[in-house]
């Protein structure tokens, strides 16, 4: 949407300023559970942003009047104002997201630990690891009841997709898949929160630790790209599934990422499935590359990946 032409009476619209950018909303939720003046150093790191934004938007909002400096120089600390006619409304609105979500992480954790559930750990991953807009779940099983864990958690969710409107996703995962994942991917499962049983992390050091070399995560993916190799004749499909995947992946992708993206497209593109296959099993430095980002495992359905993943894992 194009920014307004027209500017609206700040007596009339206060949310408008108050509320104007992401930047002000991560902000005033730091301060809104600050019990105490904070410093603004601080404020940026609880907020995830740059203090050099932060100091722009502490100073829009000190301008407002909804927030002021306390002290001075290096030990200035800022807090909301609380004579602003909207500080306790603004808190209690954080307060109510915050129950909102706790709310719902309490009720999952009440699914995910009852009798008779058969998953090994369960878990929401970083929203900002994936596509924005979308929660995603991971779910930890033997590869004979995974499908039968996510299904139990993808009914659990149903309803609060309704109520928040939001979507949500659930990712299966085995040991063989943790086995295999590389060193971006390990990282991205160190910022989630887990709703039960061992953090990935922890699951991937009993299984005999995380990727201990370049070397060791090369030939781990070069047996994962012959699987995919070997898996292409007998369904030819998966060329379409991450073509449609890629189109969709775009859509939200980092520079980086949309350029292996954007390459994969002119490869499923323009080579023939044996071009692919080929492509997949040789030896070269941009065969290397390439299998750094392979797409296929994004679509592949829950027993075409265990199968996968059975051969290839080490």
């Amino acid at each position: 949407m194009r920014p307004p032409t027209r500017r609206q009476d700040p007596l009339r619209a206060p949310l408008n300023g108050i509320f104007g950018s992401e930047g002000n909303v991560r902000v005033l939720r730091v301060l809104a559970f600050a019990h105490e003046p904070i410093g603004r150093t601080r404020v940026a790191q609880r907020a995830e942003l740059n203090p050099s934004g932060v100091r722009r938007v502490l100073h829009r909002l000190a301008e407002i009047g909804l927030v002021e400096s306390i002290g001075s120089g290096r030990n200035q600390s800022v807090r909301i104002r609380d004579r602003h006619p909207l500080a306790c409304e603004i808190r209690s609105l954080f307060g109510v997201e915050r129950q909102t979500f706790e709310g719902f992480v309490t009720s999952l954790r009440r699914c995910v630990e009852q009798d008779g559930f058969p998953g090994q750990a369960a878990w929401i991953e970083n929203p900002g690891a994936r596509t924005p807009g979308t929660i995603h779940l991971g779910v930890l099983g033997a590869p004979d009841v995974i499908d039968q864990a996510v299904e139990i958690v993808q009914s659990h969710v149903q309803q609060a997709e309704k109520d928040l409107a939001t979507h949500f996703v659930v990712h299966p995962y085995t040991d063989a898949d943790l086995l295999i994942l590389g060193e971006e991917e390990v990282e991205r499962l160190n910022d989630l929160t887990l709703l039960y049983g061992w953090l990935p992390q922890e699951w991937l050091e009993r299984s005999g630790g995380p990727v201990r070399s370049h070397r060791h995560l090369d030939e781990r993916i070069r047996k994962l790209a012959a699987a995919i190799a070997h898996l292409l004749p007998n369904d030819p499909s998966i060329v379409d599934r991450t073509r449609h995947w890629i189109e969709k992946r775009l859509e939200g992708a980092d520079s980086r990422d949309t350029r292996n993206l954007l390459e994969w497209s002119r490869i499923l593109d323009e080579l023939s499935l044996q071009q692919i296959q080929a492509l997949l099993l040789e030896n070269g430095e941009r065969a290397d590359r390439l299998r750094q980002s392979l797409p296929f495992t994004e679509v592949l359905t829950p027993a075409e990946r265990r199968r996968l993943l059975g051969g290839a894992a080490p």
